[in-house]
């Protein structure tokens, strides 16, 4: 048995491993005790991807769809390579010529982002094509802190962390680090971080809905905020900070702008206003307020259950004003970039005033290059320019995002649709091809993921710990060929030699390359990077190095949300969903794993408060109808004691009962949430495409 040492690839972390493989087959993944800064930690979702690595329906070579396209039906047959690739690349070419470039779209998905040469195979694909229309799950997840980075810093790549070390109060919106270990920021073990500083005195609050699995008396405590109301809450403890004199004023004279406009945004927003919108008494917020801006040293962080959000762009704003104007940014303690192997927070820079343009579906934008992916099925079903062709890497929109009925009318009306995956998923189901791709452990790698956001800084490279099975090609691969079958160059493998030559460029300020890498213990460099105190000349990338406290660009958001509230006050939704984060689901990624469908997790129910339940008459187990001007579902109700009267939470990546490609899924499909969801043009957030899916209003009956 040999012991190979590698990373995980399926969140942030990317955790060190070691894989014992034995006559070319993996028997085995645990955390790599060895590793410098990972140090054997790594959760179940790294440990478990062995059994999608083993997965029996994993896909083993090119398939073509003879007859219908409707799920379950026509017939999957397979062919090699050459011809696949040969007639897709012909269609494509065809439609092209015909249609233009943006009559091909993509839809990119979450593992492409850990997946080095995959993502820069994917950007020169769609370049060479010309094609604008490009979606991804950023649209879903995270979108708005790039829009708010680049409209707050001048880049969409500067993302500051909360010094879990020194702090003496972190605020944690909308996360929950013992099962999701965090997002925009790559630490192996948060949990551990966040023990060790309450255990020196901190006090860490968790701002959440729910009463997570993080908190306890040795973590911290939950701070219990009705869903999507985070906002109020953020510009309530502003006004109060404000109203107590704690507002840095040297560091807003020497390194803010439109410092005015902000307090303008948050005068309306004492705590006696908002405390019943929010649902927490005004005394909480005013000791909040004072605890924070009191304290010597305070951090603040926020994830999904924000981002999510009617106002996710805005709120990563106010998280940043909270460090910011309270003199905790760029300060050991508060909130600090981590810079890594190269200068990612100028790679992000933008330049353009002009961000919106004139659309059919009203102003739109890209961020980092993609649309908002609620309007894919609309671009497929009522343009006048319609997508005709569609290239799906790594993505299962049909499960992912809002309108699960409009999203099957769209895929089985496209006159291409070709999915590049592991899986026949729910989305693969109308493909005219699936495409076999290599997973993580099948492909050599450097994790690029973290860069600008690891708590410790680090490169580490990584072989294929087994060659790709039976047929499975890597996407960089199946991309760099459709290209070539077109007549269009592809760098990848028109000039072979060492594929990870861009990125050894990028690394090089660091005299670091892959085989230096290779000879390191754990295939790992360590990085003396030193970033406190380089803020605001380095890092910082607006045209007059200051940041922005009020962005011009965000007065219409500003307007729509003080609108909003004033709805609230008048009439608040009788229950609002949110999405429940489980061990036992992430995204879709682990949807066919048996040992994650056992006992009550075999299906994701809607969990419900105790009174909820009471006032309904209803008991565990029970059938209720979950409905919303969007849709409809059935559900079995859960008692939840960690929810509060008016929210019900469900775990979303489930709704596979029209998936007969993933035995496991189809076998315990569970129900789509995202059928509730809001969906087409005005369903998200203009200033970053992100999607509404949390907070969401529905209505229960029995």
């Amino acid at each position: 048995m040999k012991s190979i040492p590698t990373f995980c690839r399926v969140c942030e972390p990317s955790c060190a491993l070691v894989a014992q493989v034995e006559k070319g087959k993996v028997h085995r993944l645990q955390p790599d005790r060895n590793h410098p800064v990972t140090q054997g930690f790594a959760c179940h979702k790294g440990v478990n991807y062995l059994a999608i690595h083993q997965d029996p329906d994993r896909l083993n070579s090119p398939l073509v769809r003879n007859g219908s396209r409707r799920p379950g039906e026509g017939e999957w047959q397979s062919r090699d390579w050459n011809t696949v690739t040969g007639e897709v690349g012909t269609a494509l070419k065809g439609i092209l010529e015909t249609h233009g470039p943006d009559a091909i779209a993509g839809y990119i998905g979450n593992p492409t982002a850990f997946n080095a040469l995959g993502s820069q195979a994917i950007g020169e694909f769609f370049m060479s094509l010309g094609s604008r229309r490009l979606f991804n799950s950023g649209t879903q997840d995270c979108a708005n802190k790039f829009a708010a980075g680049e409209a707050v810093f001048g880049t969409s790549t500067l993302h500051p962390l909360p010094d879990f070390d020194h702090t003496d109060c972190l605020l944690i919106f909308g996360e929950n680090p013992k099962v999701s270990h965090m997002s925009f920021i790559s630490i192996a073990d948060p949990m551990a971080k966040i023990r060790a500083a309450c255990q020196r005195g901190a006090n860490v609050y968790y701002i959440n809905p729910r009463k997570i699995e993080s908190a306890s008396p040795k973590t911290g405590e939950v701070i219990q905020i009705l869903p999507d109301t985070d906002l109020y809450l953020m510009a309530a403890l502003l006004h109060e900070m404000d109203a107590l004199g704690r507002f840095d004023e040297a560091v807003l004279q020497e390194h803010g702008k439109h410092v005015q406009e902000l307090r303008d945004f948050i005068a309306p927003y004492s705590a006696d206003a908002v405390a019943d919108i929010v649902g927490l008494p005004a005394e909480q917020i005013r000791a909040l307020a004072d605890e924070f801006s009191g304290a010597e040293r305070a951090a603040v962080h926020m994830s999904t259950g924000v981002n999510m959000g009617r106002h996710g762009t805005l709120c990563y704003w106010l998280l940043q004003m909270l460090s910011f104007v309270t003199g905790n940014l760029d300060k050991v303690g508060g909130n600090f970039y981590s810079e890594g192997f190269y200068p990612a927070a100028k790679a992000g820079r933008v330049r353009s005033d002009e961000v919106f343009f004139s659309s059919a579906y009203g102003e739109l934008r890209h961020i980092r290059g993609a649309l908002p992916g609620n309007l894919l099925p609309d671009m497929i079903l009522d343009d006048d320019k319609p997508i005709r062709a569609l290239v799906v890497i790594a993505g299962n929109p049909l499960l992912s995002v809002g309108g699960e009925a409009r999203w099957r009318e769209a895929l089985e009306k496209l006159d291409l649709l070709v999915v590049i995956d592991l899986f026949r998923n729910a989305t693969g189901e109308y493909a005219h091809y699936l495409l076999p791709s290599a997973d993580m452990l099948e492909r050599p790698d450097i994790n690029i993921c973290g860069l600008g956001m690891q708590y410790q800084p680090y490169v580490q490279y990584t072989d294929a710990v087994v060659p790709p099975a039976e047929e499975r090609k890597e996407e960089w691969w199946i991309l760099s060929r459709l290209l070539q079958q077109m007549g269009m160059p592809a760098s990848l493998l028109d000039q072979p030699g060492n594929p990870f030559g861009r990125l050894e460029h990028m690394m090089s300020r660091h005299e670091i390359n892959v085989e230096k890498l290779k000879a390191s213990p754990s295939g790992t460099a360590v990085l003396d990077t030193q970033s406190i105190g380089r803020f605001y000349d380095d890092f910082l990338q607006t045209d007059d190095k200051r940041v922005d406290c009020c962005p011009p660009l965000f007065s219409e958001a500003m307007a729509l949300a003080h609108t909003q509230f004033e709805e609230l006050k008048q009439d608040a939704p009788a229950f609002r969903l949110i999405n429940l984060r489980t061990n036992y689901m992430h995204n879709s990624w682990y949807q066919n794993v048996p040992k994650l469908k056992r006992g009550k997790h075999d299906h994701n129910p809607l969990h419900m408060s105790p009174e909820d339940m009471a006032a309904l008459g209803l008991e565990d187990g029970d059938s209720l109808t979950v409905s919303n001007e969007y849709g409809e579902v059935q559900a079995q109700a859960r008692g939840d004691d960690t929810l509060r009267p008016g929210v019900v939470a469900m775990t979303h990546g489930w709704g596979n009962q029209k998936t007969p490609g993933m035995t496991v899924a189809n076998r315990y499909p569970g129900v789509n949430i995202n059928a509730l969801l809001p969906n087409g043009p005005g369903s998200f957030e203009k200033l970053s495409n992100q999607a509404f899916m949390s907070g969401v209003p529905v209505n229960l009956s029995v």
